[in-house]
Order: C-alpha cells, then structure tokens, then sequence
C-alpha cells in the first residue's frame, strides 16, 4: 500500500493533515525527535506537542519527556490497529443500536470484500437464526462460528453442515455440538450459508481459506435470493459430502412450523424403523383455503438431506399423509419459493409414533 493511500486512510479516521504528516514521520523512523518531526511535518516545535498528544490520544504514539530531547515512538502496528478496531466496534454497536430496517428490502444483496466483514456477517445471522441454518465452509472456519451454533441449537434452530477443504487430518470439530447434520467434502465450493430461508452469504472459497487475495462474497437478506442459493447447494453441494454426524431424532410426539425439520426427522424416525402419524394443517395453494387433518398415516417421506434419498428432484422436501380425501403431498410453506411441487404447504405439522 502506498504511503498517500496510507494518509487517505487516516484522514477518513479524523487525522487532520498535519497530524498524518507527523504520524507517517514517526512511523518511518520508529521514533523520532520533536525537532526531527517539526522538520518533516513542516510544523513549529511547539505545534508538534500538540499533534504528539492527539496522536498518543488516538493509541498511535507514545511520548517519552524523560528523554532530552523529547522523543515521539510508534506503537506496534498491531496495538495501533487496535485502538482503531475498537473504535470501529463501538461505532458499530451504536450504530446498530440506531438503526431502523427500511420496510422494503428491494436492495437486499450487497458485495463483500473483507473476510472479517463476511465472519461478521455470518455470526449475525446465526445470532438471529429461528428455525434453521444452512452452511458450506471450510472445516477450519467452523471454530469462527462454534459459539454461535452451539448457541443456536440451544434455542431450537436446526443445523446443516458440509464442511469443506482444507479438512483436518488429526482433529475433527465437535460436531455434536454445533450440528444437526454434518457432512464433509475435500474439495472447494463456494461458501454458502442460509438462514431462515431469508439471510446468509454466498462468496468464494477463498475468500474464507488460505490467503485471502480478490475474493468477494455476496450479503443477502432476500427470501428469493436465499431460496436460489439453497436450491443450487443441495443439488450441487450436499450429496456429495461423506456424512460425519447425525443427530438424534425429536422425541415424538413433536411439533413443527417448519416442513423441512419435520421432514428431517421423519426421515429419521422411518430409518430406525418407526411408523407415523401426524396432525397437520396445510394451506392449499390453489384455492388459498386450508385444511386439517388428524392423526393420518405419514406414507412418505421425500429429502436427500439426511440417509438416502428418496427425492424426485434436488429441492424436494416434504411429507405425503393418507388422508379420507386422498394422499396429499405438502411441502414447505413461507419460503422465498412455495412448495410449487406438491400444491399444499404444511403449516403446522404434529409427529406421533404409530
């Protein structure tokens, strides 16, 4: 980087010229004089105190009277980009405390360069995750968000992962602890993570492992972006991933307002050999109209997201019930794409053990 992109930088951080002049002085000589930086910066002697204390004020400088003549030293760069992270924080956090979402969310997608940013982004949505989550990473990122997905799965939130290359060969992560369903694959897709069926991020591999260079991700909290992303992952991504852990099914009876965790552990429950019934309210797509059911046979479970799959096509997820008005097939209701398949959304679904 050059030395005028350098004073660019720090004037957006609220360094008057004089003060940047002073700065990049001491800088290039790791300390310096109060009469070797009047001379560089071009400033009177006595003005230098005065930039010296805005700049130690700042966390960049420290100043040194015991010496004579005064001495000007640079913190460590890693120190001084610290107090301007901090900054950068509390900006953030006020920020946030401020902030009001615009009704509309027409201009939902936004570029992302900086991989800080991208793990920013992804612990937030994780953080405000409801019913489930969705991830492609590389396996080593999973330390970045662990305390999120513990957190996450805490509250009820169902969670996929397909960790991705650079795979560990000595320790593998706790994946009881941040998944549902985990996979892995040694190879490098893009990094994918929806949440909620609305947010997430989508980018190059890169731009989460190794060295980070040109790599960029896209931010989105669109239900038909989310839907998109979703759909290419579980067609292109997840079957080939080699299962590493699967959780436990629900104790049944339980609920759900979310199909695809109901069809999750149905899938479950048919595997080790259980038969079901369920209690389900469905909104029927063409008249607009719903309907209810109890207690009727679940005869068939469609997914390819956990076991083998029994899916016709890569986005299927649902349940089809026996009911007195015949076998009715229903798939996920609110997601940026309706289950255009089956014609019926499941609402509400009940599991029991038949």
């Amino acid at each position: 980087m050059s030395a005028d992109t350098v004073r660019d930088h720090l004037g957006a951080f609220g360094l008057s010229p004089k003060e940047v002049d002073a700065y990049l002085a001491v800088l290039r000589s790791g300390a310096a004089t109060t009469g070797e930086v009047s001379r560089a910066a071009d400033v009177s002697q006595g003005y230098v105190y005065e930039l010296a204390e805005g700049l130690a004020d700042r966390g960049l400088v420290t100043i040194d009277e015991t010496a004579s003549p005064t001495v000007i030293r640079a913190r460590p760069p890693e120190e001084a980009l610290g107090s301007f992270s901090e900054r950068l924080d509390e900006l953030q956090a006020g920020i946030e405390s401020l902030y009001t979402a615009p009704d509309d969310d027409g201009a939902a997608v936004e570029v992302v360069h900086s991989r800080a940013t991208v793990r920013k982004r992804i612990r937030r949505y994780l953080a405000d995750a409801k019913r489930e989550a969705f991830l492609v990473l590389p396996e080593s990122e999973l330390a970045q968000v662990e305390a999120e997905l513990v957190a996450a799965r805490d509250r009820g939130v169902f969670v996929y992962v397909l960790a991705v290359s650079p795979l560990s060969s000595e320790t593998e992560p706790d994946w009881a602890a941040c998944a549902d369903v985990a996979r892995t694959w040694d190879a490098t897709p893009p990094v994918t993570v929806v949440v909620d069926e609305t947010t997430g991020v989508l980018g190059a591999h890169g731009i989460l492992a190794g060295r980070h260079g040109r790599e960029y991700a896209l931010s989105f909290a669109q239900r038909e972006v989310a839907s998109g992303f979703f759909g290419n992952t579980v067609a292109n991504f997840w079957p080939m991933g080699e299962d590493r852990y699967v959780t436990d099914p629900d104790a049944l009876p339980a609920t759900y307002d979310h199909l695809r965790t109901a069809a999750t552990n149905a899938a479950l429950h048919r595997a080790a050999g259980r038969e079901l019934l369920a209690d389900v309210t469905l909104a029927d797509l063409q008249s607009d109209g719903e309907r209810r059911y109890e207690r009727v046979p679940v005869v068939a479970v469609r997914q390819n997201l956990v076991g083998d799959p029994t899916n016709d096509f890569p986005m299927e997820n649902s349940l089809v019930f026996e009911t007195p008005d015949g076998r009715v097939a229903a798939g996920n209701a609110g997601g940026g794409i309706g289950p255009f398949y089956e014609g019926y959304g499941a609402q509400s679904v009940t599991l029991y053990e038949g």
